[in-house]
């Protein structure tokens, strides 16, 4: 027996069309129209008549595997957005009895279009590009505003601070004339006020030295304390060297990092000169891992270091070495000359 081509097949009949379980006005030879918000298709089939018939369905764009019913009625669930093609056949002793070709449209929902991500990830990014812009912006301000305050106070220091510091100097001269006369035995309290006061102008200048924005550069830090070590020292006749191995970025300090290494620096300056009879002194700058090492050495008398002093000197130093990002480390020993090494971490 000659079999039919798929051309002679007869031609299913759809009786019902049901859309999320409500009626589809359904029209032969039309495509089926399903909104991008429905879920459900339901199409039913006019029954072929006759024992042992199934019916199969496909959407070959989907799947090209078949699916099988022994009722006429054929189910889909969320379809995605496009156009279909739903080839639906009875079978009957696995030969081809009926079948139909029904066109399916569903409209795509606006992220299912192609344009949809690509905008999701152009407006992540332009989010990201206003939120970096606005800190960017906030840092800067604060920055300025930090900038600002600092070039206050520095001015502040030097100008009122300053200013009030010469005028008891110059108090404390007038008053040492009347009192050489008078009250000679007030003399030694004068000579402290003296002291006292210069030691302060130099503290305030080291303090103004350090706010003052325009002194930020690691460079002008090791510039001031070559400078000061020259000075200190050639006036004691100590011959004093400094290298600095470091190519620093600016800013490579904090404010409060730069002035604790420049003060124990120059305590460290100030005791060389007073205390250790040295010929030589040096200070090397060095650093690797995010660790700079700042290594100050004479060849002095020495000290034990398991002695107790009444300077103030060695208790600085192990006051600052408590501070978290900074240590301090005394090596010395008696005729064997100092060394003071600064460990700062960046």
């Amino acid at each position: 027996m000659l079999l039919l081509s798929i051309s002679s097949y007869a031609q299913l009949s759809i009786r019902q069309v049901l859309i999320n379980g409500k009626t589809y006005p359904y029209k032969k030879d039309s495509a089926i129209a399903i909104l991008a918000t429905d879920e459900s298709l339901v199409i039913e089939l006019t029954p072929v008549s006759g024992d042992s018939v199934r019916y199969l369905y496909r959407i070959p764009t989907l799947n090209e595997k078949w699916f099988w019913s022994n009722y006429p009625s054929i189910h889909y669930q969320n379809l995605s957005g496009g156009s279909y093609i739903l080839q639906i056949k009875a079978e009957k002793h696995s030969r081809t009895i009926a079948s139909i070709d029904v066109p399916v449209i569903k409209n795509q929902a606006f992220w299912q279009r192609w344009w949809f991500w690509p905008s999701i990830v152009i407006y992540i990014l332009l989010i990201f590009g206003v939120g970096f812009y606005l800190f960017f912006i906030y840092d800067l301000r604060q920055k300025l505003k930090i900038q600002h305050v600092r070039n206050q106070i520095a001015s502040d220091l030097h100008d009122e601070v300053g200013s009030n510091l010469n005028s008891i100097a110059i108090f404390v001269e007038l008053l040492r004339k009347k009192v050489m006369i008078e009250k000679p035995e007030l003399l030694p309290i004068l000579d402290k006020i003296t002291d006292n006061s210069e030691e302060t102008v130099l503290l305030m200048r080291d303090t103004v030295w350090a706010i003052n924005p325009e002194n930020d550069s690691i460079e002008k830090l090791f510039e001031r304390m070559r400078s000061f070590g020259v000075e200190i020292l050639s006036a004691k006749g100590i011959a004093f060297q400094f290298e600095s191995l470091l190519e620093l970025k600016k800013d490579a300090f904090s404010m409060e990092q730069r002035r604790n290494v420049y003060l124990i620096f120059k305590e460290a300056i100030n005791n060389i000169s007073k205390h250790s009879f040295a010929t030589q002194a040096s200070c090397k700058v060095a650093g690797y891992q995010g660790i700079i090492k700042i290594s100050i050495i004479d060849n002095g008398r020495g000290f034990n270091n398991n002695e107790t002093f009444e300077g103030n000197g060695l208790k600085n130093f192990k006051r600052r070495s408590q501070e978290d990002d900074l240590r301090v480390y005394i090596n010395s020993g008696l005729q064997k000359g100092t060394e003071i090494l600064i460990e700062i971490t960046v």
